[in-house]
């Protein structure tokens, strides 16, 4: 419950949306109406900023550009791609692997895992929910997406207790045991990659980061989408505040990774 009450602070949607239910009821009573008519504008205000602002290209860019789509080698040990796409919650009651703006990823990873038939493939993801018959986690989804596309499952160690992402690098190193001077591609949406990496570095597992799933395209474009950009707003605050976080909480060494691609080779 108390982290549901938070997750309201770092997801700006869920903020306004709160503040505009504050600001009804205030706005009820005298004593409060002038409270409550100030709280609803200034709120409004900005939804309308955010609507007429490209705030989330401006500040997401900076994250989906830290790491360039790499040159591919000819040769790649590995390929690990990241949980996040998955919906067991939908899987658990229709019985179709559903995702979610996400798939980018393992999209990306049935491509490469194609390209590189030698190298160890890795998923990682814990979440699950409850099912009559045990559980549906993000990996039963995934497992079943990379046989409807064509990659054979039983190629793909999974990972599945990893409930965020330090804990995806730990665990999925412990499973993967990746050798000194191996090369291992690590697959995730681009805004996600420097915390990725970052946590990655953290135990000493060196990755050449793969960046998919990109939310921000051409810049300049006059756009009055406060919808779409709000959720834009929602990823940014998330990957700003987690890099922070991890970096506070010790979790990872910088605050920003070192850049690195197929080119600077592990």
């Amino acid at each position: 419950m108390l982290g549901q009450f938070l997750a309201i602070f770092t997801n700006p949607g869920s903020l306004l949306f709160a503040l505009l239910l504050l600001a009804l009821p205030l706005s009820w009573w005298r004593a409060t109406r002038r409270a409550g008519m100030i709280l609803g504008s200034f709120t409004l205000t900005v939804v309308v900023v955010i609507g007429l602002l490209p705030l989330n290209d401006w500040l997401l860019r900076p994250l989906e550009d830290y790491f360039p789509s790499p040159e591919l080698p000819a040769r790649v040990d590995g390929i690990i791609v990241l949980g996040g796409a998955e919906r067991p919650d939908i899987m658990a009651v229709r019985g179709w692997p559903e995702l979610n703006g996400n798939a980018d990823r393992l999209i990306a990873f049935v491509d490469l895992a194609a390209r590189y038939p030698a190298a160890k493939l890795v998923f990682s993801g814990g979440a699950a929910v409850p099912h009559e018959q045990g559980e549906v986690s993000e990996a039963d989804v995934a497992a079943v997406v990379f046989a409807k596309l064509g990659l054979n499952p039983g190629r793909v160690i999974f990972e599945r207790m990893s409930g965020n992402t330090i804990e995806n690098a730990r665990l999925s190193l412990a499973l993967a045991r990746p050798q000194p001077g191996e090369f291992w591609l690590l697959v995730t949406s681009a805004r996600h990659q420097p915390r990725a990496v970052n946590c990655f570095n953290a135990v000493n597992w060196p990755v050449v980061p793969y960046p998919v799933d990109f939310l921000t395209g051409k810049s300049g474009d006059f756009e009055f989408s406060p919808m779409r950009r709000l959720s834009g707003l929602n990823f940014l605050v998330k990957e700003w505040l987690g890099l922070a976080w991890y970096r506070l909480a010790g979790h990872t060494r910088d605050w920003l990774p070192p850049r690195r691609t197929a080119d600077a080779k592990p």
